[in-house]
């Protein structure tokens, strides 16, 4: 089976998340496609939710948005069937336990894989639930999982999660939600370090307030890669949709998150 995630680079891997449905309903698809020309390696793609615990106000406030304009995992479907016919990249979903059980767990990792999603990071799923419950569907459906870590995950879990093959390990910045001021610490430093001497065979992927280019070469320097996501929200609240619901200016669009996407090259 095709494993795309062996395409990232060993160092400084970008990956982008956005909200499926922002700033309009239909914009997913073209995103997408704009951030694979741009340059980025993987994108992460989240399902909105009426209730993100660990989101800062930027993502929930796109969650909202998405939500009164339509988006629905059935619509998230919809636009991401036939993706593969232009899209290389790693592609992952990322939301919370809830609206996935609700469409029925086997259900969202079959269409997940028809559209040829490469793994789904859900931050709420215990790990034991995963491996009691889900495990044999993810392997069934060729969707990797990924597994969140922080500085007080044990190394015992730590290795753990590493051998379940996830797409990677999710190394939270710090123990808040999205979007927050990343500080790049001494002690965040030696945690990035620690993981590091632990030789783990999954890569390290750093998310939760890296926002600024100091901030990814700053995590980056130390682990494998990293994710921005409520900066490049903040970027597309302000570009403009015609009456139609089309971007005004696609030219423009293409443009300016071209322009994004280099901050960090």
């Amino acid at each position: 089976m095709l494993d795309r995630f062996e395409q990232l680079p060993k160092e400084g891997a970008l990956s982008i998340f956005y909200t499926a449905g922002y700033p309009r309903l239909k914009d997913t698809m073209t995103i997408l496609g704009i951030l694979e020309r741009a340059g980025v390696n993987m994108v992460e793609v989240g399902f909105p939710f009426s209730d993100p615990v660990a989101d800062g106000p930027t993502i929930q406030a796109s969650n909202m948005v998405a939500l009164e304009g339509g988006m629905s995992i059935t619509e998230l479907f919809a636009q991401l069937r036939g993706m593969r016919k232009e899209i290389s990249i790693p592609v992952l979903l990322m939301g919370y336990l809830n609206p996935v059980e609700q469409f029925g767990v086997e259900q969202f990792l079959s269409q997940a894989s028809d559209c040829g999603v490469d793994g789904l990071i859900v931050p709420d799923m215990p790990f034991e639930e995963y491996r009691v419950r889900y495990k044999t569907l993810y392997g069934r459906y060729g969707v990797k999982p990924v597994f969140l870590v922080t500085s007080r995950t044990e190394k015992q879990r730590i290795r753990e999660f590493d051998s379940e093959d996830p797409a990677f390990l999710y190394v939270v910045s710090s123990e808040a939600v999205t979007g927050s001021k990343a500080v790049i610490s001494e002690e965040q430093r030696a945690f990035y370090e620690r993981l590091r001497e632990m030789n783990l065979s999954s890569r390290l992927i750093v998310g939760f307030g890296v926002s600024s280019r100091a901030d990814f070469e700053a995590v980056t320097s130390h682990t494998h890669g990293a994710i921005i996501g409520s900066a490049f929200i903040r970027s597309l609240a302000n570009i403009s949709h015609g009456s139609d619901g089309e971007f005004s200016d696609p030219a423009e669009l293409e443009r300016r998150i071209s322009e994004f996407v280099r901050q960090y090259r």
